[in-house]
């Protein structure tokens, strides 16, 4: 309790000063993508969530009194077949974290371990007839992102390189950022990602998984080594699924990142995060229209998939090609 009411207090004091100026983007052409032609439907499926402070989602004044927390997956269907980016959190989360040590252990409990259930993640797939993805895109190796990817056995596992390296370096010390258990549960099926498909937008480096320009992969380095961001293109409706780089889709309206707290218990770089928060501030600067979906955003989710109470089954949008 004397640590929880430390914590509290250091939140007090802090907020207030966490107001963090972002750095210059970094130097970048920019490239229009090409016109979205795929039809694509998106799903959006909710494992957990919780409400919380909102001062705890962005620096600075935070427009949100409450920060609507979602912990999601989300399914994109394409004519050659689904992809999952991220599988939320794990039914046994309250099991998996016995491995992790203390400190690891109450920082879980104080962020993605106050999820509520919210379903599990093979029961909603198989209410979309999903079960049987062609991979699942980890935006990151955290639990609230990796947590599901028992549920969905079999299914290649697409990290970025650096994030392999990160998950199994993980494994063998034992600090406690992955949880152990879900480590072991893709060691046998994880891919390697490369980003050879050249720049994208003003990001340096991408993978085109289709090749077709309707699910591209970039590198956002430093919440975690090799935490990566996901556009994906639909007819009349363009997002970036952009895991935990920020939390709050306002962030970028206010070009600030997220709370001094989050950042310090989250981010494993804070100055490789805010460079990348900067370059997507940049991005939606020179392409107003696209859609930013935080991870952990519920507001911005029922932004594109339409007010959904909690339970519900997974809503779905799909626009054609004109």
């Amino acid at each position: 309790m004397k640590l929880k009411r430390l914590l509290l207090l250091l939140v007090i004091v802090l907020i207030p000063l966490s107001c963090v100026s972002l750095p210059a983007p970094p130097a970048a052409t920019f490239t229009a993508a090409p016109a979205a032609t795929v039809p694509l439907e998106l799903c959006w499926v909710e494992t957990g969530g919780t409400s919380v402070w909102g001062a705890l989602g962005a620096a600075g004044v935070v427009d949100a009194s409450t920060w609507e927390v979602t912990t999601s997956a989300l399914l994109v269907r394409h004519p050659k077949g689904d992809l999952l980016i991220d599988t939320g959190i794990s039914v046994a989360a309250a099991t998996e974290v016995r491995e992790l040590g203390a400190w690891r252990s109450f920082v879980f409990s104080q962020t993605a371990g106050r999820n509520d259930q919210r379903g599990t993640l093979k029961a909603k797939l198989e209410q979309l007839g999903a079960t049987n993805p062609l991979a699942i895109i980890v935006s990151h190796a955290h639990a609230d992102h990796l947590g599901g990817v028992s549920q969905v056995p079999g299914v290649p596992v697409w990290f970025a390189r650096k994030e392999l390296a990160f998950v199994e370096a993980e494994l063998k010390s034992g600090r406690g950022v992955v949880m152990p258990a879900q480590a072991r549960a893709v060691e046998k099926r994880a891919v390697a990602l490369e980003f050879e498909s050249g720049p994208y937008l003003n990001y340096p480096a991408s993978h085109d998984v289709f090749g077709d320009g309707s699910v591209v992969i970039v590198p956002t380095p430093g919440h975690t080594p090799g935490s990566v961001a996901t556009f994906v293109n639909q007819p009349g409706l363009r997002l970036v699924h952009t895991g935990d780089l920020i939390n709050l889709a306002e962030s970028i309206e206010r070009a600030v990142p997220k709370s001094w707290l989050m950042r310090a218990f989250t981010d494993e770089d804070t100055k490789a995060t805010d460079l990348e928060v900067a370059r997507l501030v940049q991005l939606h600067q020179l392409e107003p229209g696209l859609t930013i979906l935080p991870a952990h955003d519920r507001r911005a989710w029922e932004a594109v998939f339409g007010n959904t109470p909690v339970g519900a089954a997974p809503p779905c949008v799909k626009r054609e090609a004109r």
